[in-house]
């Protein structure tokens, strides 16, 4: 068994984790998988070779399960010493009907997310001191919280519904395959909302003009886009990438978003994305906060 476990993993086609039978198993059926090996008990076999072995694979997968298990198939033999000694169980499993629409939309969802709340909020809000509005608005009895919170609750009013437009046209032309509760997918939706709105707010802060807000909103997000997981996922992304993606609080919000809509999982699988994306709107709003300022003087 162990000398199955180096070999593969000193190869470089190969992701070797270790967990419980039934953990990889939960994981192959989620798509998260491509192979399960279950060894046998018996750690010395009469007669050499390796243990009585159960190879898992998806059975959806099609050529690529087959390539799969062809390559293990000539670890295992090499480990063995050959065919004969060799025992293998092919046991095929249904896993989840996973398109690339289930898993591209998630990320389309976050980016449109992100993108209406850092740069559309950031945009509209410096314009606004630009022209002179914040300065007319400070010299009304209107205070400044009721007018950020108008100003906030419409354009989460309009993030929303550009979600719920996307996935409506994604289930209607592209066969989207919902699994999740809709009541969490609308809570995961809104609380991400939020956190990049939080987020333009406080780049509006620090920036003199529209232009210079645009550029820090694009150095914002930008990368965000690539190290996220928006159009192809982490997991065999280098592992010194790894930690970076996950400081970026769009990884959050596309896990929040992916987990429930491809694979059904429910709050409990995800609570730590929402509470990032509660944590990152309550830093960036006191941030917003302090960096605000009503005319487009210098601080």
């Amino acid at each position: 068994q162990e000398a199955v476990v180096t070999a593969m993993s000193g190869n470089p086609s190969f992701v070797v984790t270790r967990e419980s039978e039934a953990a990889e198993l939960e994981a192959l059926r989620n798509g998260d998988r491509e192979i399960v090996l279950v060894f046998g008990s018996d750690p010395e076999p009469a007669g050499g070779g390796i243990p009585a072995t159960t190879l898992y694979y998806d059975a959806a997968d099609g050529p690529t399960a087959q390539i799969a298990v062809g390559a293990v198939q000539q670890v295992l033999r090499g480990v063995a010493g050959g065919p004969s000694l060799a025992r293998v169980d092919e046991r095929p499993v249904e896993a989840l009907d996973l398109s690339y629409m289930d898993f591209l939309l998630p990320g389309i969802l976050a980016m449109s997310l992100m993108n209406s709340g850092v740069i559309g909020l950031s945009t509209a809000f410096v314009s606004y001191r630009e022209r002179g509005i914040l300065r007319r608005i400070k010299m009304t009895p209107l205070p400044l919280t009721q007018f950020v919170l108008a100003r906030v609750i419409s354009q989460l009013v309009v993030a929303v519904a550009q979600s719920l437009i996307l996935v409506g046209l994604a289930w209607a032309l592209f066969e989207l395959h919902l699994r999740g509760n809709p009541l969490l997918l609308f809570v995961v939706i809104v609380l991400g909302a939020l956190a990049f709105l939080a987020i333009g707010f406080a780049v509006s802060g620090f920036a003199r003009n529209v232009e210079t807000a645009a550029s820090y909103a694009n150095l914002i997000t930008f990368p965000m886009l690539f190290l996220s997981g928006v159009f192809f996922s982490l997991e065999g992304a280098p592992a010194w990438l790894q930690p970076i993606a996950r400081l970026l609080p769009l990884s959050y919000l596309v896990d929040a978003l992916r987990e429930p809509m491809s694979r059904g999982v429910g709050f409990e699988q995800i609570w730590v994305d929402l509470l990032v994306l509660a944590g990152t709107f309550l830093v960036a709003m006191i941030l917003a906060v302090r960096l605000f300022r009503w005319d487009a003087s210098p601080t």
